[in-house]
């Protein structure tokens, strides 16, 4: 699939859809941690009832392995133990089974097939399971299809510890891109049916992950640059994706979300949304999403509870969107690259 050109104001404005209510436009944030690591006990007991709310009903609800092994530091966030063996495996366990116990009390479906994905458009709050890192792997595949069997759909390949899979943004690179157990991790995952995230990783490994994978792939959270971010960059400088890479993963059918940190945007709602729409221009309607990282961001998130993100709904209405770019952005691009994913799957 190749991105489709869609450049605001350049030849001919956009009529907002009138009469549109944005309340029918279900919401995707391909990027969310609420209450795992703020542990927002205000939200966490009535999460069902906020997602119908705010009409999210597609939510990546983000473990991370690697949570006890990385702390913030000077130059953003940095690894600050080793893992013993077993320990990355042990970490995703448990945090896996928090979830699950989580969103079965409060009524949030997980998603597991083609058709879980159609009814979160008509709706229904859905959870898809997101590791953030392949690190519980520990540098095996044997565990994929257990993760798989617990309803894990979309795994990013690393995160901020120094791993078998590949290199990332933030650390002196090792492999040159993906090792080569992370260039069989991409067939497996396709094999399995699940979503691969490249946020995280070096331009090489994304042009390497782009000639091996079979379905589209997407980078779920940060900003688009002139620039891809360097390892020795400091704070979120380092995580930027380079305009060229952010077009690659378009071109390939997939998507690129942003996530809220105001400061590598502007700030506020409205900034966020007008970021959106310059990330529309470069790399096509069909190819941005929501990809929040809420409670996964330090101070200066603007995107900070799910009502937020109805909130930029509402000012890309405001901005003279139309209807079907605001689905596309709001729910559809994430949602089709699930399916996708699954789909492909080898029986």
């Amino acid at each position: 699939m190749k991105r489709r050109s869609f450049i605001l104001g350049a030849v001919t404005p956009l009529i907002p859809a009138l009469g549109l209510s944005q309340s029918l436009i279900p919401i995707a944030d391909a990027h969310n941690h609420i209450g795992l690591l703020r542990r927002n006990t205000e939200s966490i007991p009535i999460l069902g009832q906020l997602m119908k709310d705010s009409g999210i009903s597609l939510l990546s609800w983000t473990i991370i392995p690697d949570i006890f092994f990385i702390a913030p530091s000077a130059s953003g966030v940095s690894q600050v133990k080793v893992p013993n063996p077993g320990e990355l495996k042990s970490s995703f366990d448990r945090q896996l089974s928090n979830v699950l116990r989580g969103l079965s009390a409060n009524g949030v479906k997980v998603i597991k097939s083609i058709e879980d994905v159609q009814q979160a458009s008509l709706g229904i709050p859905y959870a898809c399971l997101t590791s953030e890192g392949a690190d519980f792997l520990e540098g095996k595949l044997d565990y994929l299809s257990q993760a798989y069997d617990q309803g894990i759909r979309h795994v990013q390949l690393v995160h901020y510890i120094k791993n078998a899979v590949g290199d990332l943004q933030t650390e002196r690179p090792e492999y040159n891109g993906l090792s080569q157990f992370g260039k069989d991790l991409i067939v497996a995952l396709n094999n399995q049916g699940i979503l691969i995230d490249l946020a995280h990783s070096t331009s090489e490994s994304i042009d390497q992950a782009l000639a091996i994978s079979k379905s589209p792939m997407i980078w779920s959270h940060s900003y688009i640059a002139d620039n891809p971010g360097k390892w020795t960059a400091s704070g979120y400088r380092s995580r930027a994706l380079g305009i060229k890479d952010a077009k690659r993963i378009a071109d390939s059918g997939g998507a690129v979300g942003l996530w809220s940190l105001g400061v590598s945007f502007g700030g506020g709602i409205d900034g966020y949304a007008t970021e959106i729409v310059r990330m529309i221009n470069l790399l096509g309607a069909d190819h941005v999403m929501f990809g929040s990282d809420q409670d996964g961001l330090p101070q200066g998130a603007v995107i900070n509870q799910l009502a937020d993100l109805r909130k930029v709904v509402d000012a890309l209405s405001k901005k003279g969107l139309e209807e079907k770019v605001i689905r596309a952005v709001a729910f559809e691009n994430y949602a089709r690259c699930i399916k996708t994913a699954i789909q492909n799957r080898k029986a």
